[in-house]
């Protein structure tokens, strides 16, 4: 004979579910996340390296400055765009695992109802198999005192 199914255990099923995946793209955002500051260093280093090379380099054409300079504001731009690319990415980050956090929470809250429910059910199932109890001891206690 199966085992009958609460009535927590669909909404519970769900929220499992739902919390897997939250989990999931969790794990997505922080590695991109992950990805997008990797990149934000490489930038900002490649940038220092140019700047760097800028004073290193003595008596240069006008032409060449010009280029260079260029070249550092077009990665200071860079920089700034894949700035605010991360912060994005760590606020998406944050309000995931607000939500996953939400989640949890949730499910948790349900499968103490479904506990709840259980043990409910365990101690009205003992209080009915006591009042049979009762119930025979009292017709077999009549019974050996004569009455029927």
């Amino acid at each position: 004979m199966t085992k009958p199914k609460s009535r927590f255990s669909t909404v519970l099923r769900v929220k499992k579910h739902q919390e897997k995946l939250t989990q999931q793209q969790l794990r997505q955002i922080e590695q991109s996340h992950q990805q997008e500051k990797e990149l934000l260093d490489r930038l900002q280093e490649a940038r220092e390296e140019a700047v760097q090379e800028s004073y290193s380099t003595g008596r240069a054409k006008a032409t060449d400055l010009q280029t260079h300079r260029a070249f550092i504001f077009h990665l200071t731009r860079q920089i700034h765009r894949q700035e605010t690319k991360v912060n994005e990415m760590k606020e998406r980050e944050d309000a995931t695992r607000e939500e996953l956090t939400k989640r949890a929470q949730a499910r948790q809250m349900v499968e103490k109802l479904e506990e709840k429910r259980k043990e409910e059910t365990l101690r009205e199932r003992d209080r009915k198999e006591q009042y049979l109890m009762d119930e025979l001891a009292q017709r077999t206690t009549k019974t050996k005192e004569g009455r029927p």
